[in-house]
């Protein structure tokens, strides 16, 4: 088995997702993203209330590779204020905003700050995102004070509202490791000592109204994540995945307070393509409004060593990929 190339990796996908005809997306019928609800095993813990859940969760990850999360336990009340906090942020001037900018000299730690409109990285395009962004991160090594926060003053408990959102949002999915690991017909515990520090990013991501866009241009471009998988919130309908049972284009529909979650490389590499990832992009509003949303990007502990789950492989069905770590996957040696 070849050693894993970062760099070829994202060249390779890059290139794929250049190609993908997007032109042509259509309305999602009944069943075609999944919901999968964890309340029941949230409230009660059980093992018939969690074999539920992760046979949900299956059908969604092998079939579709997206799914509406409902039950999660994040109260309407916390989504409606973190969205109000991300549309305080961006309607600083823009002056302010870079002040904290991703690309600071004087940042305590990279790719964490401010993401002007036009980037062309995040995923990366030949032309620029027509989005604007707020991105956190932490680790095992990167706590949130050491993240880009702009001075209290300007913006009065912007700060502690997202933190506190931050750290709901991932002891959810702490909480959602047992799902997926029944899923993938293991112990509910397996996945704990690899997400004993899990890295995660949180983004807040402002898409202007939609006013004059050409037909290669997005609010984010095409692509697959390369997370484990990622809960996202948004304020308004502008995501589109590709069905595969479909093999089209579709639109994801918005559910009051459902998370939009999707598998990403890293998982389906784990899974030895068992469970998908599944291309997507989005788009801003053509009705004058901007559109908001919140995806937090969640992955195992930056080096621990993903190999291939003992429940996707046999005699018959070897490990396509080599074992690596999520910072392996990036392309940073720990230690560099």
């Amino acid at each position: 088995m070849n050693e894993f190339d970062a760099e070829a990796k994202e060249r390779a996908l890059l290139a794929e997702a250049t190609s993908w005809d997007t032109s042509r997306p259509e309305a999602a019928e009944e069943g075609d993203i999944p919901i999968v609800d964890v309340g029941a095993y949230f409230e009660t813990g059980s093992d018939t209330a969690l074999a539920k859940a992760a046979a949900a969760l299956n059908r969604a990850s092998e079939q579709v590779g997206f799914h509406q999360l409902i039950g999660h336990g994040i109260s309407s009340e916390l989504i409606a204020d973190m969205f109000a906090e991300v549309r305080r942020f961006h309607a600083l001037p823009l002056d302010v905003k870079q002040q904290i900018n991703i690309d600071n000299p004087d940042a305590p730690i990279s790719g964490a700050g401010y993401l002007p409109i036009g980037e062309r990285r995040l995923p990366r395009r030949d032309k620029g995102n027509l989005n604007e962004a707020f991105l956190i991160k932490s680790d095992r090594d990167i706590e949130l004070d050491d993240n880009q926060w702009l001075a209290e003053e300007l913006l009065p408990g912007f700060r502690a509202s997202v933190e506190e959102f931050a750290r709901r949002t991932s002891d959810l999915a702490l909480r959602l490791l047992p799902v997926y690991a029944v899923a993938l017909d293991l112990e509910p515990d397996f996945f704990a000592p690899a997400f004993e520090d899990p890295f995660w990013r949180l983004r807040m991501t402002h898409y202007p109204p939609d006013l004059d866009r050409d037909d290669d241009e997005f609010g984010i471009a095409p692509h697959v994540d390369t997370t484990f998988f990622t809960l996202l919130l948004q304020d308004s309908p502008g995501l589109t995945i590709f069905s595969a049972e479909r093999g089209k284009w579709i639109n994801v529909p918005l559910i009051a307070d459902a998370f939009v979650v999707n598998s990403g490389e890293l998982l389906r590499q784990w899974s030895n393509d068992r469970f998908l990832s599944t291309r997507h992009f989005a788009n801003n509003n053509n009705s004058g409004a901007s559109r908001y949303s919140i995806p937090l990007f969640f992955n195992a502990t930056g080096d621990f060593p993903m190999e291939c789950l003992p429940s996707c492989t046999d005699e018959n069905n070897p490990p396509k990929y080599p074992t690596i770590s999520y910072l392996e996957s990036q392309g940073v040696i720990q230690g560099e």
